[in-house]
């Protein structure tokens, strides 16, 4: 961690919100305003359709030319938020943080089933449990680009998915390292207060991912009630919060009872326990939309893979800093992806020189010191 010193170097480990933006909600409102200002990270991708066994689509953008890369370079799969895409402000300032740190790797950003341009090809589309999608394009990218090291990356809904798909592959995982950001960790107590009837979830939190998930289903009707005959349109259009969209369209969809079972089983917190790679996680106290109280201090204290970084402020996904209101994140996620792809580098050469083994086959998760795990609570 000693390649991390803004994490873990107490001398350094701080985070200072902008004083006229103190609070979580301001942080995260500003932020969704950011989501329409692409000038302030360009970045341009090239687009893959990527089809899965089902039949179903999904945008796969790279940030980089393929061509223009080392075929084993380190790649960064990116998983974004609920109904996220390539062009949120938190995805472009990571990927704007890595070129400026001058890092010689690629990034694709995979996006779920009908978001972002890309319409339904089945009445599947997606929900904060579903692990198939990740599976699949991480065996696809493994066999096309054998020896490049993949670290996962996931935000909000998108980092509950990744850990959750980390946890069921255990010691079969193919990333080298991970890290989350914003994660809900519990979806059931997350959707339970988001779900509550305070003026913040009625006009902006709850109400703008309803919003997001009945859009969704509007522009892809057709192709949705043709699988799903027994959905009733009127009542999943009148969603009000998550939970109605749950009960109107997930549930049925999915073949689960209730929209508790759903939480439950896509809850990443019951598999933090099998996580076999060192994985970072990154979580405000203040975030508005994922609470403190969803943290699960002791499983991720249980499992030394595990490390924790907490800050008092930041809100969700934002952590805007300084007068100008410099992204603080896309920095420290640079110094972890770093630091894990050189150890990988150099564990790979220690065992090629012990055993003249291929580097493609090495694992780094053996190599941490139990004095390199740590908690953080800023």
């Amino acid at each position: 961690m000693e390649k991390c010193p803004t994490l873990a170097d107490p001398s350094k480990a701080f985070y200072f919100p902008p004083w006229y933006m103190p609070n979580g909600d301001m942080q995260t409102i500003y932020l969704y305003t950011q989501h329409f200002k692409p000038a302030g990270c360009p970045v341009e991708y090239e687009r893959q359709i990527f089809e899965f066994a089902d039949g179903g689509v999904a945008a796969a953008d790279w940030a980089f030319p393929r061509q223009s890369v080392a075929p084993d370079a380190p790649l960064i799969i990116l998983v974004p938020g609920v109904a996220g895409t390539s062009y949120d402000y938190y995805v472009r300032s990571f990927i704007h943080g890595i070129i400026q740190e001058g890092c010689q790797y690629q990034v694709v950003v995979l996006q779920s089933r009908g978001c972002n341009g890309v319409c339904l090809e089945t009445p599947k589309a997606f929900h904060g449990g579903m692990t198939s999608d990740l599976r699949e394009f991480v065996g696809h990218v493994s066999a096309t680009m054998p020896k490049a090291p993949l670290f996962g990356l996931g935000f909000s809904l998108g980092a509950n998915i990744l850990t959750k798909y980390i946890g069921e592959e255990g010691s079969n995982c193919r990333f080298i390292a991970a890290a989350s950001v914003c994660n809900p960790f519990d979806i059931d107590k997350t959707t339970e207060r988001m779900c509550m009837p305070t003026l913040k979830n009625r006009y902006l939190y709850a109400a703008e991912m309803t919003r997001s998930l009945v859009a969704l289903f509007e522009d892809n009707r057709k192709v949705i009630m043709a699988g799903n005959a027994e959905l009733d349109p009127d009542l999943i259009m009148a969603s009000h919060n998550i939970n109605d969209f749950n009960e109107a369209y997930t549930i049925k969809v999915f073949g689960y009872s209730s929209t508790k079972e759903l939480n439950k089983n896509g809850s990443c917190v019951q598999h933090l326990k099998n996580v076999k790679i060192p994985m970072l996680f990154i979580n405000a106290l203040d975030d508005p939309m994922c609470s403190h109280e969803t943290i699960p201090y002791s499983e991720i204290e249980g499992n030394p893979n595990l490390v924790l970084a907490c800050t008092r402020y930041g809100g969700h996904l934002a952590f805007f800093e300084g007068t100008m209101l410099a992204p603080w994140l896309p920095r420290q996620l640079t110094h972890f992806v770093r630091a894990m792809v050189e150890l990988k580098q150099s564990a790979c050469h220690q065992e090629s020189a012990a055993s003249a083994k291929p580097e493609s086959g090495c694992c780094i998760a053996g190599t941490l010191k139990p004095s390199l795990v740590w908690e953080q609570r800023i």
